[in-house]
C-alpha cells in the first residue's frame, strides 16, 4: 500500500477546521490555533502529527490527532509519551497541564491493534489508567460527512461504512460528486489526489482510473509532493537491495558459499551507512565467524 503519511498530514493542514469538527462539533474557526509539533517538547526532536490548540471562551484544551497509516502495537506507549511531552512544553511555556484530548484516527481496520489503553499498578494501588480515543473510518456515516460539508474528511468517504446495497463504483461516484462541490482548484486536486491514494487500498486501479486522470492531480501539491517522496523511498530501497546484494556476493566470492542465517541478517539491515561499513571490513576478515561477529555489532548500532 502507498504511504498514505504524507498527503493526510498536509490534507489536515489545509483543512483543519473539518478535523477539528468531528471531534469537537461546535468549535468555532477563532479558536482554533496550530501549536508547532516541532516544538514539542522544546529542544526535542519531536514525532508529534497534529497539535491543536483551541482556545474558547470556557477555556484552553488540547487536541492532538494522529492518523495512523500501519499496524503498531506500540502505540499506546506512544500515545502516552505524547501527552507527556505537551505537559513538558505546556509547562515550560507557563500554560500549565492543560486538557489534552488525544484522538487516533485508523484509516483501515488491519491497522487497529485494538489497544487504546495503558493501566499499571504497584502494592495494589493504581498508579496509572491511561486511554485515549479513536476514530475507525471504515465505522464512520459518510452522508453526515457530505451534509456537514466537512471538506478535509471528503476524500475518506471510500473507506467509509457502506452499505450492503452500494457497489463500489457507486461509492467512487459519490465521492467524485462531493469533491466536485468544492470550487478552489488546487484544494479540488488535493482532495481528489489524497482520495485516490487512500482509495488504492480497498479499490481497483482500474475503477480509480476510470474516474481520476492523472492530469487531473498534476495541479495538486499534495500529489507532487508524495510522488516525489515515493521516488525517494524507490531510490533509498534500490540503494539498499544493491548494498546488500553486493555484501553477499563478496562472501560469496571469498568463501565460497553465505549461510542462509547471515544472508537473513544482512537483509534485515536497513542503514546504508552501516551496510557500506561493513562492506569495507569484509576485506580485512578471514572467517565466516568473523563476519557473524561484525553483523552482530552492525545491528546494534543501527
Amino acid at each position: 500500500m502507498a504511504k498514505i503519511d504524507i498527503p493526510i498530514k498536509r490534507l489536515m493542514q489545509s483543512c483543519i477546521e473539518g478535523w477539528i469538527n468531528l471531534v469537537v462539533p461546535d468549535c468555532k474557526k477563532e479558536w482554533i490555533k496550530e501549536m508547532d509539533t516541532d516544538k514539542v517538547p522544546a529542544k526535542k526532536e519531536s514525532k508529534l502529527d497534529k497539535l491543536i490548540l483551541i482556545d474558547a471562551p470556557q477555556g484552553r484544551s488540547i487536541i492532538n490527532i494522529e492518523p495512523q497509516g500501519y499496524l503498531d502495537y506500540k502505540l499506546p506507549a506512544r500515545m502516552l509519551r505524547y501527552r507527556a511531552d505537551i505537559w513538558e512544553y505546556t509547562i515550560e511555556k507557563g500554560i500549565g497541564t492543560p486538557s489534552i484530548e488525544q484522538i487516533v484516527v485508523y484509516f483501515y481496520s488491519n491497522h487497529d491493534n485494538k489497544q487504546y489503553s495503558l493501566k499499571d499498578a504497584s502494592h495494589g494501588e493504581e498508579t496509572l489508567n491511561y486511554k485515549f480515543k479513536t476514530i475507525k473510518v471504515w465505522e464512520m456515516n459518510k452522508e453526515n460527512v457530505i451534509e456537514r460539508k466537512l471538506t478535509g474528511l471528503y476524500p475518506l468517504i471510500p473507506l467509509m461504512e457502506k452499505s450492503q446495497t452500494e457497489s463500489d463504483e457507486r461509492i467512487i461516484q459519490i465521492t467524485m460528486a462531493t469533491i466536485d462541490t468544492v470550487t478552489d482548484e488546487a484544494l479540488h486536486a488535493d482532495l481528489l489526489s489524497v482520495m485516490s491514494i487512500l482509495a488504492a487500498e480497498k479499490f481497483s486501479s482500474d475503477l480509480i482510473k476510470k474516474y481520476i486522470g492523472r492530469s487531473m492531480l498534476m495541479n495538486s501539491p499534495i500529489y507532487n509532493e508524495w510522488v516525489e517522496e515515493e521516488r525517494k523511498e524507490a531510490a533509498k530501497k534500490a540503494a539498499l537491495d544493491s548494498a546488500k546484494k553486493y555484501i553477499v556476493d563478496l562472501l560469496a566470492a571469498k568463501f565460497d558459499f553465505v549461510p542462509k542465517l547471515i544472508r537473513e541478517g544482512i537483509q534485515s539491515l536497513d542503514d546504508i551507512e552501516v551496510l557500506d561499513e561493513l562492506h569495507k571490513k569484509i576485506i580485512k576478515i578471514n572467517s565466516l565467524e568473523e563476519f557473524k561477529e561484525l553483523l552482530k555489532k552492525a545491528k546494534s548500532v543501527e
